[in-house]
Order: C-alpha cells, then sequence, then structure tokens
C-alpha cells in the first residue's frame, strides 16, 4: 500500500484584507464533497467546480481536503513546456520521486501514464487539484484531450479525487461542461459555486449594524473577496474612498481584469454594460445607447447572460420565452456599482479630487443601495416561507405593467395562491397607506381564479408604525424589518 503525503503549493497574494476573517458556510457543498469522497472508494471521482472569480471556491477546495492525503496545483500564466516543467517538480515532491526534477516530462501523456501507475497503488482516496484550469487550456488547446486521456486510461479506476477549477466560465463551459467539451460525459459531478447570500455574508461583520453591513454587501454582491476587502470600523464612505476609488487597488481593477479573461471584444461588451449600469434596459434602448446592429446585440447579450453577468426579467406571471416585456439588468452587484458609478466617470476620477467624485456616489447611492434590498426581499421571503411564517410560492419575482409595479409577487399555481410583497430602503418607519397602496396595485395583477389566495408582506429597513403593526397583525400581513420577520 502506498499513502501520498499532503501536498499544498503555497500561493502568496498581496490582497490581504485588513480584517482577519474565519471560513464562512459553505456547509451544503462541504457534505456534497465529502460524499463524493467517500463514493471515491468504490470508484474514481471526476469532480468541476466553476464560478465567478473570488467568489471563495480555492477556499472552499482548501477547506475540503484539509487532514486528507491532497494534491494541489495552482496553473498560471506561462508557456505550456514551462507549465509542464513546473509541474513536474511539483510532482516529484507529491510522490517523492526526486529525478523528475531534473527529468520533466516530455509531455501531458507521459505525465498521466506515470500518475495513473501510481494512483493504482493507493487503497487510500488521494484528492487531486488543479485549480485555474483555464490557464492550463489557455497555454495549450489540446489540454482538455490529455486530461480526457489521463481520466479515462489512467485514473478512473483508481481511487482518485480529481478536480477541476476555474473562475472563466467561458473557458469552463467549453472545455469541460458544455456538450461539445472534450470531457464532457467524464465528469461524475459539477458544481457552480454562488455567492454569498446576504445572511452568509454579513457574518463578516458581525458586530456592525445593519444599514453599513447591508450596504457592503449591496456592493460586493457576496462574492468573499470583496466583502474581505471592507473594514467594518471604518464608515462606508471611507472604505469606497479607500478601497475603490484609489486605481491599482483589486476592487478597482477586477472588473477590468475579469473582461480581458473572458472575452475577446471587449469594447463591444463595455457599451452594454456601461448602457445597462446607466439604467437602459430594454433592448432598444441598449441597442440606441450602444450603436450596435440588434443582433451584434442579442449576440452579446446571450454571452453576459451565460456568464452570469446580467440577467433578463420579465414579469413573473408572463413567459419568459414568449414575454415582450423583458428588461436586462446586471446581475452581478459589484459590476452594477462599477459600472454605475466608477466606469462612465473613470476621466473625472483621474481629474477631480477623490472627495469630489465621492460626492457623486454619495448622490446616487441611495437609489442604487435600494434597488439591491428590493432584489435581497426574496432571500428573506424564502427564509420566511422555510420557517413557516408564509406558505410555499415556487415562482418569485418581479411584477409590472404600463402603470404599475410591485417588488415582488410569488406563485403557487398549485393552490391557486398569489403573494404581494413591498419594499422599502426607508429611514422612518412606513404606515398603513403603504398597505394600503400594496392592496391596490395588487388588483392590476391578472393570475389565477378570482377565489384566489391572496398573501401580503411588506419588507422595510426602517421599521413600522404601531398602526400598521395592529392593522398587519389583524390581517396577517407579515412583516420584515431590516431582515427579520417582525411579526412571529
Amino acid at each position: 500500500m502506498t499513502v501520498y503525503k499532503r501536498f499544498t503549493i503555497l500561493v502568496t497574494s498581496m490582497d490581504t484584507p485588513t480584517t482577519k476573517y474565519q471560513f464562512v458556510n459553505r456547509t451544503k457543498e462541504l457534505e456534497h464533497l465529502e460524499k463524493l469522497y467517500k463514493e471515491t472508494e468504490k470508484e474514481g471521482q471526476f469532480f468541476v467546480l466553476y464560478g465567478k472569480r473570488r467568489v471563495g471556491k480555492t477556499e472552499l477546495i482548501k477547506h475540503f481536503y484539509q487532514n486528507k492525503p491532497h494534491f494541489y496545483y495552482l496553473a498560471s500564466r506561462i508557456a505550456a513546456k514551462d507549465q509542464l516543467k513546473t509541474f513536474s517538480a511539483v510532482l516529484a515532491d507529491y510522490l517523492n520521486e526526486p529525478f523528475l526534477k531534473n527529468s520533466p516530462f516530455a509531455n501531458w501523456r507521459d505525465l498521466f501514464d506515470f500518475l495513473g501507475k501510481k494512483m493504482q497503488q493507493n487503497t487510500t482516496p488521494q484528492i487531486l487539484v488543479f485549480d485555474e484550469f483555464p490557464y492550463l487550456v489557455e497555454g495549450d488547446e489540446g489540454m482538455s484531450s490529455y486530461f480526457q486521456y489521463g481520466w479515462d486510461e489512467c485514473l478512473k479506476n483508481t481511487k482518485t479525487f480529481l478536480i477541476l477549477s476555474g473562475s472563466s466560465i467561458g473557458m469552463m463551459y467549453k472545455h469541460a461542461i458544455a456538450y461539445s467539451a472534450p470531457l464532457y460525459g467524464r465528469r461524475t459531478s459539477q458544481l457552480f459555486l454562488e455567492a454569498f447570500t446576504f445572511q452568509d455574508a454579513k457574518k463578516f461583520y458581525n458586530d456592525t449594524d445593519f444599514e453599513k453591513a447591508f450596504s457592503f454587501y449591496a456592493i460586493a454582491g457576496g462574492i468573499p473577496g470583496y466583502l474581505k476587502q471592507f473594514d467594518p470600523k471604518q464608515t462606508l464612505w471611507e472604505n469606497i474612498q479607500e478601497k475603490i476609488l484609489p486605481k491599482g487597488t483589486l476592487m478597482n481593477s477586477d472588473p477590468e481584469l475579469i473582461i480581458s479573461e473572458e472575452l475577446n471584444e471587449p469594447q463591444q461588451y463595455l457599451t452594454i454594460l456601461k448602457a445597462i449600469g446607466s439604467g437602459r434596459t430594454k433592448f432598444a434602448e441598449i441597442i440606441s445607447a450602444s450603436n450596435l446592429a440588434p443582433n451584434v446585440v442579442t449576440k452579446y447579450l446571450g454571452v453576459l447572460m451565460q456568464l452570469r453577468w446580467v440577467r433578463r426579467e420579465v414579469p413573473v406571471t408572463e413567459d419568459p420565452d414568449n414575454s415582450k416585456k423583458g428588461s436586462y439588468v446586471l446581475a452581478d452587484s459589484y459590476f452594477r456599482f462599477y459600472y454605475s458609478f466608477i466606469f462612465p466617470n473613470q476621466s473625472a476620477l483621474e481629474s477631480m479630487q477623490a472627495e469630489l467624485f465621492l460626492k457623486k456616489i454619495k448622490e446616487g447611492f441611495p437609489y442604487f443601495v435600494s434597488k439591491i434590498y428590493e432584489d435581497t426581499t426574496t432571500e428573506f421571503i424564502q427564509t420566511a416561507m422555510r420557517e413557516k411564517k408564509l406558505p410555499t410560492f415556487y415562482q418569485l419575482g418581479r411584477w409590472w405593467d404600463k402603470n404599475t409595479e410591485i417588488d415582488l409577487v410569488g406563485l403557487n399555481k398549485d393552490d391557486d395562491a398569489i403573494l404581494f410583497v413591498e419594499t422599502k430602503w426607508n429611514s422612518k418607519p412606513i404606515g398603513t397607506d403603504i398597505l394600503a397602496d400594496l392592496k391596490k396595485k395588487s388588483q392590476q395583477v391578472q393570475w389565477g381564479s378570482k377565489e384566489r389566495k391572496e398573501y401580503f408582506a411588506l419588507v422595510a429597513k426602517g421599521g413600522f408604525t404601531e398602526e400598521l403593526i395592529q392593522r398587519a397583525r389583524q390581517e396577517k400581513v407579515l412583516l420584515i424589518e431590516k431582515d427579520t420577520v417582525k411579526n412571529d
């Protein structure tokens, strides 16, 4: 029996947060990985992990493999032959084969032949991690075929838990996930790692008041790498001035870096992102603002939606495939912040003092954060449903027509039930007039039967008047103050 030591390449980074944070949540993801690891006792497992940059893929992997036999390799943007040489040297330490340092493999096929023979000797599952797999493919277009051979012929029938991870969603789709990908059908499991919910994100700022914590979340969009940049001991504006506005900081340079890695024609996409960020959300408005042909805009929007940077919304009561009321929004919160405030005013930022630029952000920030609060209402309502404070509504989304808009509507076709929700980023308690207005607007929604069961909920950062609390109790209206159910 051969059991190889645990081996990790240590990677240093200049992106060190001001405050030290512990590993947060990812309970379900870790449980899934543990399940796969146990199954490796019976047969090899091939797991593909992908997600946005700084969403925590590497941290998840490292947290999972601690105290387990593992090999971790972080690919970099170097020539293919140098990549193979570097990998050979690292593998030499992992397998305790010093000769590999002086005699690196001639190609990846030979490497997998050698690795497969070594893995066949194991009776204990071994974890092999290739992080930033897209960098490997970028250096050698045939890399996916090498991994296909390596898995099919060398590793599949060993106790190997192979993990490929990557931040370039487009490249991961092309080479590992899409039907046409060389590795399609080889993986035994895959996972798109989602950004944190607000409930998870606020754990980074345990002693911080709700408004500041939510403002951090509204900007960072639940991306751990961004959440860690903010110092809760400083004001929101101090954080923006120090962590976002200066050139060269992680949050200032990341959008440009991400776009350059994902897209071949970044300027055209930037035009569309800027248009949506400035409020041009209708298809015709995006065409007008970008000066691009309709078929080109359609193509680029499709790519942006696949990357999950943009999403198309239609009224929740309509069929997304047939609705003509679609609008486009920036699905990534930090992109929404960046392309609403930073990117459109880059030249101004370079020519004016940061304090003056910050003033421009302060003017538009209340509207920005209120829209994120509206989006996050879905999370609050889902929590209320899990806690049995509301019936289950399987469809949740905005609803609007020419004259009316409702922040969130929930549908349950089986029970002929509908939920109406109004959200307010208010500073003073809201009163019964808001509930009355919501009930009036609800009459405009044509859905279900005439006897449909109607439910109402109000979400307010600044709370509710005593009169509204009493009315809500009588009429069984759910009240959520900040992010917590008020009328238990």
